[in-house]
């Protein structure tokens, strides 16, 4: 049975592979648009908040007053 080291093919890093190259920063206006697009997404979800909690509300259930044309008789 053949070693793994005689096959040539080695498991390790043996940094022969140049290094992988470096992210380039974002240009002005990407990131200004990834902002904008942030921006919208949670005013979005923000907004559809504060109209969902008036709807989710649940109204008192006291006892009505007598109604107005009562309080004429």
């Amino acid at each position: 049975m053949a070693d793994m080291h005689d096959t040539g093919f080695s498991w390790h890093d043996d940094h022969t592979m140049p290094p992988a190259p470096t992210r380039r920063r974002p240009s002005g206006l990407r990131l200004l648009g990834s902002v904008l697009v942030a921006l919208v997404v949670i005013s979005g979800l923000v907004g559809a908040l504060l109209l969902a909690t008036p709807a989710m509300e649940t109204p008192d259930r006291t006892a009505p007053d007598a109604p107005e044309a009562a309080e004429n008789r």
